[in-house]
């Protein structure tokens, strides 16, 4: 899908400027002008295309980690939780990192090796069972290979932040990974409604001005349109309410 939506894009761009530029062939030979635009067009998307998915997605994790500086391994007792449920997940290669960043955010990225990153004001919020919570969600979203599509769509809504196609796949492919992972931690944990109670404070805390630099490294959004890339904060504590019915109350 994202090979094909960079092609699109290519291809409508070199077509426009090859119509511009052989706008005179068109008066005196227009077929010989349509098959070498199409024809041009058509080979320079191609040849383009492949090389620009491959870099974004060798690069994009990068890309990712740069908009979160300072960071530096948790506390030790961040730590053993951490390991304790790396372990329990069956995803043993993660590594917990910790952001300054002064907004409640926590995101999963793969360059090496799959990296959780959580903030130190993300932390200072949560008590012991809602960190743990969204650490189990995070560590979903590895074990789900979720992570480099993630961050490959970020890194190219980066370069190409209007293109409607991208946007409305991967809004609706987030959208379902979330809920896929709150089930998984829930599962994992058996405390859904500390993953609730996560989300309520989380959603609390989160400066409304930073949605714009933070919301796709957040584990929850704003809106309800086809292009919210998080299902609605009330929808999904439904579904959390719905497993502590399975699992208990879900809180100690």
């Amino acid at each position: 899908m994202m090979l094909s939506s960079i092609f699109l894009w290519l291809f409508i761009g070199l077509s426009l400027i090859l119509c511009y530029t052989l706008s005179e062939l068109y008066e005196y030979q227009p077929e010989v002008a349509l098959r070498t635009v199409f024809g041009t067009a058509l080979l320079l998307a191609v040849l383009g295309g492949l090389p620009l998915s491959l870099l974004l997605t060798r690069f994009s994790p990068r890309i990712v980690l740069s908009r979160v500086k300072n960071l530096s391994p948790p506390k030790p007792a961040t730590a053993i939780s951490f390991d304790a449920l790396r372990r329990t997940m069956g995803v043993t290669d993660a590594e917990l990192m910790i952001s300054k960043t002064t907004v409640p955010i926590s995101f999963a990225v793969e360059v090496h090796k799959p990296i959780i990153v959580m903030s130190e004001e993300l932390l200072s919020l949560l008590k012991k069972d809602e960190i743990e919570a969204v650490m189990a969600h995070e560590l979903a979203h590895v074990k789900n290979s979720d992570t480099a599509l993630k961050a490959m769509v970020t890194a190219y809504k980066t370069a190409l932040p209007q293109d409607p196609i991208i946007r409305l796949v991967e809004a609706a492919f987030h959208r379902e990974r979330e809920m896929v992972a709150d089930e998984i931690a829930a599962r994992t944990t058996k405390k859904p409604l500390s993953l609730a109670s996560a989300l309520l404070k989380i959603s609390d805390a989160f400066p409304k001005n930073a949605l714009r630099s933070y919301g796709t490294l957040s584990i929850l959004g704003s809106g309800r349109t086809l292009l919210s890339r998080h299902p609605p904060t009330k929808q999904r504590i439904q579904q959390l309410v719905r497993l502590a019915e399975i699992y208990g109350s879900g809180t100690h």
